[in-house]
């Protein structure tokens, strides 16, 4: 599917893209007394033993995330995670694959890392693929993306004719800025998106996989 009217952050690669836990355990020493008197008839008592509180182990840290700016990329960006709706062939289904394949376009942009994009888009998804070239570029020569996180509001999924499933949604861009290695911008900013999409998806032994994917003019 092709669409005109596309948005900068979406354009072909001519437009450069657009898109450590201590654990402490106190030991209790045990103190030696003098020997007893041979002739004592008795012992003196003897006191209960002393035992070694066991401490609580110190929470491992949770690495923060940070987005991306001029001094450099992002940093400890979450992963996206598959829903097990999303692994249902249902209308449900279809809704949450998109959600997801959406977040992990934004993760590509965040990180560079297209490889889950890859997997997720069928081969003869032209835009798909214009995507992760266009990512891919942006990143090249120590470049990096700062913005371009996306939200979907809205997804909506119907049957299709041809056997596939439809599904329509609002996709929403933050504003993207492709940053050379010193930090300059690369190229002109790519201003924030509000716009609708229909991804075109089938589902196959493995779940879902987007097989086109266009803008609604």
């Amino acid at each position: 599917m092709t669409s005109q009217n596309v948005p900068t952050s979406w354009r072909a690669r001519s437009s450069a893209a657009a898109f450590i836990v201590a654990a402490g355990l106190t030991l209790a020493g045990c103190a030696g007394g003098a020997p007893a008197d041979p002739g004592a008839l008795s012992s003196a008592p003897t006191g209960s033993p002393t035992s070694s509180p066991s401490a609580t182990p110190a929470p491992t840290p949770t690495a923060v995330y940070k987005p991306a700016d001029a001094s450099g990329p992002a940093q400890n960006v979450p992963v996206p995670v598959l829903p097990e709706v999303a692994k249902t062939e249902t209308k449900e289904g279809a809704e949450a694959f998109a959600k997801y394949w959406f977040s992990i376009l934004g993760y590509a942009y965040e990180t560079g890392d297209t490889r889950a994009l890859s997997k997720f888009s069928e081969p003869e998804c032209a835009f798909c693929q214009g995507l992760v070239d266009d990512i891919d570029a942006a990143w090249a020569e120590n470049k990096w993306i700062s913005g371009g996180q996306i939200e979907i509001p809205v997804a909506t999924a119907k049957p299709a004719t041809d056997g596939s499933t439809q599904v329509v949604l609002q996709v929403l861009q933050k504003e993207l800025v492709i940053h050379n290695q010193d930090g300059s911008p690369y190229q002109e900013k790519t201003p924030a998106t509000n716009a609708g999409s229909v991804a075109v998806m089938k589902y196959a032994d493995e779940g879902w996989v987007v097989n086109d994917l266009g803008l609604i003019r």
